[in-house]
């Protein structure tokens, strides 16, 4: 939820204007509740001033009303001659005229001798006039505690002419006073009396104009009591502010001005109604603007987040916010983004489809049109090569070869009838579909095979065709890989025909899949031991024994039975299983030379490969397996093809040298059907050469044969290299081989190739074999 850019708009943008619009609050709050306490301050401050001046007028007032009484000649006389009668209607009579609660006449040492209030304590009285008997001025006034009473009380002498007797009045603080300076000051009075008791303190209320049950609200503490001399207190309720004023010097008297606080709270009650109505509405309308900005924010972004999405998903949306500001600058690259994509996309694909080189089409796109046109109609594949492509390439360079190959890609895009689909394989392979096969196929590339015009050179070329022509089959079509398998069969085969074409013949498939079948299943063959070894023997002319075999391998198949060595060597030759084979046969044959050696001496011969010769690591792995099955190298011999050698003869001859230098015996086998060379032959490190069959089968027939079987052994030996017969079937042969002076002969008129097993008991056996030697010294 709080993870949209909406909500966390909103909540930023609430919470800002709500925090600003509490601080303005508290702030306003504040001030005003400062505002409020400085002008209660200033109206008790004020108040306090009018009670104390009230008090002073009547304390004046009273001390002119006891001084007139003090002066009275009647009065003094009264005194003086201790008249009781008449001292105490004088005093009644002057406390009635000025309404005075109390009218006291003291002695000189303090004891009372009249009293309007014949109840007084004396022992209370004696204390009143210690203070005044230091004093010079005419009067004493002060506030008393008499009686459990109040009173503001006014002491003057009465002389005659010393001072004789102290006389005073005094007015209670009582409600009456508290009520009448309250209409004067507008503000209650209360008057308490506060005992001290150890730590603690009795306060007794006197008179208050305060109802009963505010009392216990504005009640004070002693400490209270301290401090509301300078600031005022609140109330329990803070329906009050109370300012407190000592009225004794001993602090037990106090006077407590309160000040109703009602009107300040019901102000600030009003202001903060106010503010919180002001605030909720600032907050609706918060809520409102950030809803709006959110959502003018947020909604452009949501609909370009969606065209985003459906951008990378590869869709072309149309469906772009027309918006302004930062978003409008994001709108506008989010389109410039698509213009863009759009284009690239187009560039990918014309690139995953195109062949960089010749801008044809490349195999996938060929495949997926292919694919579409054979469900719909019917055609013709034709698939071109150029004949000895890699010979241009190296007598004229790579640069050369991709500007011929870009040329005759310009050729075939303009060939008439123009075909379906021109695309390029891979290297020189183009393909070409048409909807019908033209009438002639030379005819419609005869514009292919006129010269190249090539930095100066003119350069002509030999195509190899393969075609086939498909019908549309729409509801069961061929699959691709079929069809573009047909058309490569037929390119094969006119690669061998003379004039370079050549078309798909039905069944040539099948010799495709037992192809396919046989390059799959090689592996699995080497490891299920479906391939087997066989051994030939090398029969030693001069000797007439058998100190040596040839290793054949022979595959027999679950399914396909016999599969003769020349056709699965070749296939595995072209789908690089050729070193598989080759492992497998030395670990076999080691180990079986291994097993041989606690009979006769023999040496095993295994033919290798090109590719094996070509193979830097072939040296290092059959001396691994010589030293892990502790056969020496004199028991193996390798056998190799003069071709072999013809490919890569630097580093044949390297490889070669490194085998020898182990002291295996090495063999050029088929010696004279292949391009040999005697210069390089001359190099070999070799021991033997062993002459084809193609020239031994005949030899006591065609007189040829013998003159190059003649002259070959002359030349080997003449090279230091012994002579082996391939292909002796015949006792004729035999004869003609001895009187040439080969050195050893193979072939079936001794014995065909054997199982390891059969081939020891032939071994065993061939010494009883003597006569077939007899008839060629007959001869």
């Amino acid at each position: 939820m709080f993870s949209s850019l909406r909500s966390r708009l909103l909540i930023v943008i609430t919470l800002l204007l709500s925090l600003m619009a509490l601080a303005t609050a508290m702030a306003s709050l504040k001030a005003m509740k400062d505002d409020s306490q400085q002008q209660a301050h200033q109206v008790l401050s004020v108040a306090t001033n009018v009670f104390e001046q009230l008090l002073a007028d009547r304390s004046s007032q009273l001390s002119q009303s006891v001084q007139v009484l003090a002066a009275d000649f009647a009065f003094r006389r009264a005194v003086a001659t201790s008249e009781s009668d008449t001292i105490q209607s004088v005093l009644e009579n002057h406390g009635s005229r000025i309404e005075a609660q109390l009218v006291i006449l003291l002695s000189t040492q303090g004891e009372l001798l009249a009293s309007t209030q014949p109840e007084l304590d004396k022992s209370r009285l004696t204390t009143l006039l210690s203070g005044s008997q230091w004093q010079t001025a005419q009067s004493h006034s002060s506030i008393q505690r008499i009686a459990e009473q109040a009173y503001q009380l006014v002491l003057v002498p009465v002389r005659a002419p010393s001072v004789i007797a102290w006389v005073g009045m005094g007015f209670e603080l009582d409600t009456e006073l508290a009520t009448q300076l309250k209409s004067i000051t507008g503000l209650d009075i209360s008057f308490t009396l506060m005992q001290q008791q150890g730590e603690t303190a009795d306060i007794q209320w006197l008179s208050s104009t305060l109802a009963q049950h505010s009392r216990q609200q504005v009640q004070l503490s002693a400490k209270q009591y301290t401090a509301a001399q300078t600031e005022p207190v609140s109330s329990a309720d803070l329906s009050y502010l109370s300012m407190a004023r000592p009225l004794d010097a001993d602090e037990q008297l106090w006077a407590l001005l309160h000040l109703p606080n009602s009107r300040w709270l019901q102000s600030y009650q009003n202001m903060r109604e106010q503010l919180l109505l002001i605030f909720g509405i600032a907050l609706m309308i918060a809520l409102v603007a950030a809803y709006w900005m959110a959502r003018s924010i947020t909604q452009p972004l949501q609909q370009l987040t969606r065209f985003a999405t459906e951008l990378g998903e590869g869709r072309n949306p149309d469906n772009l916010p027309q918006t302004y500001g930062e978003v409008g600058v994001l709108s506008s690259t989010l389109s410039q983004m698509q213009q863009s994509l759009s284009e690239r996309e187009q560039r990918l694909i014309y690139n995953a489809e195109h062949d960089a080189l010749t801008d044809l089409y490349n195999r996938r796109a060929a495949e997926l049109r292919v694919a579409e046109f054979a469900q719909q109609q019917s055609g013709i594949l034709l698939l071109l090569n150029i004949r000895q492509f890699r010979h241009i390439n190296d007598a004229f360079g790579f640069d050369t070869g991709d500007a011929l190959l870009k040329q005759l890609a310009d050729r075939l895009q303009l060939l008439k009838p123009e075909p379906e689909l021109t695309a390029r394989l891979g290297s020189d392979e183009f393909l070409l579909l048409w909807q019908e096969q033209p009438h002639c196929i030379v005819t419609a590339i005869a514009s292919l095979l006129s010269p190249y015009q090539l930095d100066g050179t003119s350069i002509s070329l030999k195509l190899s065709i393969g075609y086939y022509a498909f019908q549309a089959l729409k509801e069961h079509p061929l699959p691709v890989n079929t069809l573009f398998r047909r058309v490569d069969i037929a390119s094969a085969h006119a690669k061998l025909a003379v004039d370079g074409i050549a078309s798909y013949q039905a069944g040539q498939d099948e010799s495709h899949l037992r192809e396919m079948t046989i390059i799959q299943q090689l592996p699995v063959a080497l490891q299920s031991n479906q391939l087997s070894i066989c051994y030939q023997p090398k029969v030693s002319l001069q000797t007439r024994s058998c100190e040596a075999a040839e290793a054949l391998i022979r595959w027999h198949h679950p399914e396909l039975g016999f599969i003769p060595p020349d056709e699965f060597i070749r296939l595995a030759e072209h789908s690089g299983h050729i070193q598989l084979i080759t492992d497998w046969m030395l670990e076999q044959v080691i180990m079986q030379a291994a097993a041989w050696a606690s009979h006769r001496p023999l040496r095993l011969a295994v033919n290798l490969s090109p590719f094996d010769l070509t193979d830097t690591s072939l040296p290092e792995r059959i001396e691994q397996l010589l030293l892990q099955h502790q056969v020496p190298a004199s028991a193996l011999g390798l056998e190799v093809t003069e071709g072999a050698v013809m490919q890569d003869p630097a580093r044949v001859i390297t490889i070669l040298q490194q085998l020898n230098d182990l002291g295996i015996e090495l063999a050029i086998d088929d010696f004279g059907t292949g391009h040999s060379s005697l210069a390089y032959l001359k190099q070999l490190p070799v021991h033997e050469v062993k002459i084809d069959r193609a020239f031994i089968r005949d030899i006591e027939h065609n007189a040829k044969d013998a003159l190059i079987v003649k002259a070959a052994t002359e030349l080997a030996h003449g090279l230091q290299f012994k002579v082996t017969a391939e292909g002796l079937e015949n006792q004729a042969g035999l004869s003609r081989l001895q009187h040439f002076g080969c050195d050893t002969v193979q072939g079936y008129y001794f014995a065909k190739p054997l199982s390891a097993e059969l081939f020891m008991d032939w071994r065993e056996a061939f010494p009883q074999q003597q006569e077939k030697f007899q008839i060629m010294e007959s001869e």
